[in-house]
């Protein structure tokens, strides 16, 4: 084993958006850095995860679409036959171009780009395989792994998880999506609307996030509509002659293919953090300072979905950029999160914005919930997509805004609105002051933020609009 002649200021493990965004960071202080990534290139946002699973929605919503203009135009009463072959196809040429792109990207500097597999030695020593090399700072952004639970591997040939869904040639007539998280709901929505028969089972209901008993019980009726829905422990019975029998409770199916979405574990198989000499936790992980991604007193961050925090892209970008600003500081400096953001591009999006129901209850918090349900709402009947719930969570004392989650129609967008305006600490009364046009979906988001204060513990004012005195907050 040799040691290369070049001590690193920075050693990079990891070359997805965390350890892109480090590299960025460090790049500004030093050349003398190493990004070390085996492959394969190119982010899992990009390869398999939110580029390529919304390329597969939007093909999905447009043939939904379709069935629903099929009501005003007497020539189309179905939507034409799916060639699943040509959207996948589809599906995998957008994906190559984005994964291109961040490949495209990494040349200006390739030459410090090693594509091997790292094992810490100590805190300051990587073994590359052949040969060893040292860094003053080490930064871990590797990323996660889907998790395949030991007991289902037996069954491998039927089984598809998000790493893997999108090489799948065509997509099979009949296929089973055990667990409902962010991608899983969405999957599963997208198969339903392209002709596959879908059976999908979860532990629970928090489908795509939602934690608001309410929201949850509103959202399950409406996927239960489009596919079938089970809750509760999934099993695989058998391998049958062409795919495998599955059951929920008492109840069986005979499916092609299972999508394994139960989450993705942090990957840090092999990568030797016991040589760190720091307890880890039970997925494997060290202790670490959340605020500053430092492990301990260690020379090592640790940034990205690796770490477990927010396992969101936004956030892994956040995170690399304070790895790496920390990596090359002279002190160590803490940095605050940004709201909360979560979206599911299910169909209505769904949206967790601040503070969730079951954070505010664990924290034990008292507020009020401000509602607008959809049924009834002027723009979403025009579009034909009258069906969503709002709540929103509201301080009782002043009805100021703490979160919300969202099951909505274009909710991405009503989603961010609410991130910017909890970003910005206003009053729930100055929120309502704001503009809200005629006819839009925002509208709904008004009759919400109405409720809040009607049930806060403070006077609702008598106008909505302000004094000439006043200014927006």
């Amino acid at each position: 084993m040799s040691d290369r002649s070049q001590r690193y200021d920075v050693a990079i493990i990891g070359a997805g958006t965390a350890g892109l965004s480090a590299r960025s960071e460090v790049a500004q202080k030093t050349d003398n850095y190493v990004v070390i990534d085996s492959g394969p290139l190119g982010t899992t946002c990009a390869r398999v995860g939110c580029m390529p699973s919304k390329a597969l929605i939007e093909v999905a919503n447009a043939r939904h679409r379709q069935a629903w203009f099929g009501r005003f135009y007497s020539a189309v009463t179905t939507p034409p036959p799916v060639d699943t072959r040509n959207i996948m196809d589809h599906v995998r040429r957008l994906r190559d171009r984005f994964a291109g792109g961040v490949r495209k990207g990494m040349e200006k500097w390739q030459s410090r780009l090693i594509q091997r597999k790292a094992r810490f030695v100590d805190a300051n020593t990587l073994d590359l395989g052949d040969e060893t090399i040292r860094a003053d700072k080490i930064i871990i952004a590797t990323g996660s792994k889907p998790i395949l639970p030991e007991k289902w591997r037996p069954y491998a040939d039927h089984l598809i998880d998000t790493d893997r869904f999108f090489e799948l040639p065509e997509l099979p007539g009949r296929m089973a999506v055990f667990g409902l998280g962010m991608i899983g709901i969405e999957l599963g929505q997208a198969l339903a609307r392209l002709g596959v028969a879908v059976t999908a089972i979860t532990l629970d209901r928090a489908v795509g996030g939602l934690t608001d008993p309410d929201m949850q019980d509103y959202a399950w009726h409406h996927f239960s509509q489009a596919m079938t829905l089970c809750q509760g422990p999934a099993e695989i019975v058998e391998a049958t002659g062409d795919g495998l029998k599955i059951r929920c409770n008492d109840n069986t199916w005979s499916v092609d293919k299972v999508l394994v979405s139960l989450g993705r574990a942090p990957a840090v198989k092999d990568l030797g953090l016991e040589n760190l000499e720091v307890e880890l936790d039970k997925n494997g992980l060290p202790p670490f300072d959340p605020t500053t991604l430092q492990l301990e007193n260690l020379p090592v961050f640790i940034a990205g979905d690796v770490n477990g925090i927010r396992p969101i892209l936004h956030e892994a970008s956040d995170e690399g950029y304070i790895a790496g600003y920390n990596a090359v500081a002279d002190q160590i400096n803490c940095f605050q999160k940004r709201t909360f953001l979560s979206i599911a591009f299910t169909s209505p999006n769904i949206a967790v914005i601040g503070k969730s129901f079951r954070q505010l209850k664990n924290e034990g918090i008292d507020f009020v919930i401000g509602e607008a349900a959809y049924e009834h709402q002027g723009r979403a009947l025009m579009t034909g997509r009258d069906k969503g719930l709002i709540h929103l969570y509201g301080d009782r004392r002043d009805g100021r805004l703490l979160g919300a989650e969202l099951f909505l129609p274009e909710g991405e967008h009503l989603g961010h609105l609410l991130a910017w305006v909890l970003s910005l600490d206003a009053p729930m009364d100055k929120i309502l002051s704001l503009p809200f046009y005629h006819p839009t979906l925002e509208e709904g988001l008004r009759t919400a933020i109405r409720d809040v204060i009607g049930q806060a513990q403070s006077p609702r004012p008598t106008m909505e609009t302000l004094r000439c005195q006043e200014t927006p907050a």
